[in-house]
């Protein structure tokens, strides 16, 4: 009698609850709370029954970004959104959406902007695409993002473009991050040309892994290629780069060599980077984002949209509720980092050479010029904060450490990054007077489905592993400290 319609009655609430809800975990409470066994297959088309009802159908959700883009415009004032069907036919494409809240506060973030897309799992397939920045406090802070039915040039392009009318306006020049992806890059120099744009030093390490081999004598070559491409990227000085890439290119094959002669150094190398990456090398942050998203990538298009919005509108108020309690000049984060660079040269002798000019003697000699803001090891200029012989000097010639710091560092800017709030947006006259109908149906994207079990992981780069497990109760790979057997 515990059939699929029973078993989508009783946890459509748990459902509603917790999306990730697992058809073994499912079967595991029945057991708990009912005494009943039901099988896999119950479980599994119950929780998809359940997903139906809460979440409606797949189908008809393209046609409620109708309603869905005139409701955000209304609700949540200097929002951009935008949906584009195909002509004549009116089947989806794309939709971009830009809260006015997440806008507003933008401008007051750190002037980076990380771009990934991340594949959808849902019926209908499609891309994610997501713009994030970073704020004060090293957290994400998303800006954008879009739905569109897969990742071209094409569409990467109209992201973008919907991206420039938002930054342009704002009068700042923005270090763009993102992996290698081709027609990316191709829409990147269309859409932004001049602009500061960094890769992803981590995808160039996972790429440069696949250009040589890696099985017995080979994996101590490729180590070494990989630490002399580290020591190229990390490399703060031309002289310091020009070592590095000479001895890469004398230890590396031919595959790597001809990825290297393809590889501007203008986009990942600190020594030739034209722009403030503001001490970042990766597109972290926007893997964080896809992380943080990933449990909505199976809904219907409006749900995982709604759910993004819902999220993100409790994140930022949780971080304005957060920084109301900070006490602090800067955010925690810099605030530690700061006076972790004093004690670090809590011993340094610092010599004053001018007013402004000061020689500091740590393991070798360095020169800060306070007025200039740099340092002879230029990880100041590098890192847009002081380190720690900067901070020695300021110390040393009494001043406040803190005038000396990126006005992006500091608790007012993060709480006006904040301080407008994405608003909810009711549904409960959905469909009552709307111009959904009036425009018509929106149908759905065209999607072949592939043969086999859907995949729902990604498929992991070349040369990419698993972080290996680790007992913290006896220090052995291969298990946790649940399972540790070991005699202490």
């Amino acid at each position: 009698m515990m059939r699929s319609r029973v078993v989508s009655s009783l946890i459509v609430d748990r459902i509603r609850a917790k999306l990730e809800l697992k058809p073994v975990e499912i079967i595991h409470e029945f057991k708990d709370y009912y005494g009943i066994d039901i099988s896999y297959y119950h479980a599994w088309f119950g929780k998809e029954l359940a997903k139906l009802n809460v979440h409606g159908d797949e189908s008809k959700s393209f046609n409620e970004l109708v309603w869905y883009a005139d409701a955000v415009k209304e609700t949540n004032p200097g929002s951009l959104c935008t949906l584009e069907c195909e002509a004549g036919i009116n089947r989806f494409r794309r939709f971009f959406v830009s809260f006015g809240g997440c806008i507003a506060g933008f401008q007051y973030c750190i002037p980076l902007l990380f771009i990934d897309a991340t594949f959808l799992k849902s019926k209908y397939k499609g891309q994610l695409l997501c713009a994030s920045g970073k704020n004060e406090n090293q957290g994400f802070y998303a800006l954008a993002f879009g739905v569109v039915d897969s990742e071209t040039e094409e569409n990467w392009t109209w992201f973008l473009q919907h991206l420039a009318s938002i930054l342009l306006p704002m009068g700042r020049v923005v270090t763009f991050f993102s992996d290698c992806n081709q027609g990316l890059l191709n829409a990147m120099g269309f859409v932004f040309p001049g602009w500061p744009h960094s890769y992803c030093y981590y995808h160039l390490k996972q790429n440069l892994i696949s250009k040589h081999p890696k099985s017995g004598y080979g994996k101590l070559l490729q180590d070494r290629v990989i630490n002399l491409f580290s020591r190229c990227a990390y490399a703060v000085t031309e002289e310091e780069f020009t070592v590095a890439m000479e001895e890469l290119v004398i230890v590396g094959s031919s595959k790597v060599k001809t990825f290297i002669s393809n590889l501007s150094r203008d986009h990942y190398a600190n020594a030739y980077f034209k722009g403030m990456r503001y001490g970042e090398m990766a597109n972290s942050l926007a893997e964080s984002f896809n992380n943080w998203v990933g449990v909505f990538r199976d809904l219907p298009v409006l749900p995982l949209i709604e759910g993004i919005r819902q999220k993100l509108m409790v994140l930022n108020s949780q971080r304005r509720i957060e920084a109301d309690k900070w006490t602090t000049i800067l955010c925690p984060e810099m605030e530690t980092r700061l006076w972790e660079n004093a004690e670090a040269g809590r011993t340094w002798v610092v010599r004053c050479s001018s007013f402004i000019v000061f020689e500091v003697f740590a393991d070798y000699s360095v020169m800060i010029d306070l007025e200039q803001r740099t340092c002879s090891c230029c990880l100041w200029q590098i890192d847009s904060f002081p380190c720690t012989h900067a901070v020695a000097a300021i110390l040393a010639k009494k001043d406040s450490v803190y005038d000396y710091v990126e006005c992006y560092y500091g608790i007012d800017f993060f709480r006006k990054a904040y301080e407008s709030p994405i608003f909810p947006i009711p549904d409960i006259g959905k469909g009552v007077g709307s111009n959904s109908f009036a425009a018509g149906v929106v149908l759905p994207p065209i999607t072949k489905r592939p043969a086999g079990r859907p995949p729902t992981k990604r498929i992991k780069a070349f040369g990419e592993f698993k972080r290996p497990l680790k007992c913290s109760r006896c220090s052995v790979t291969g298990h946790n400290r649940k399972t540790c057997k070991a005699v202490m």
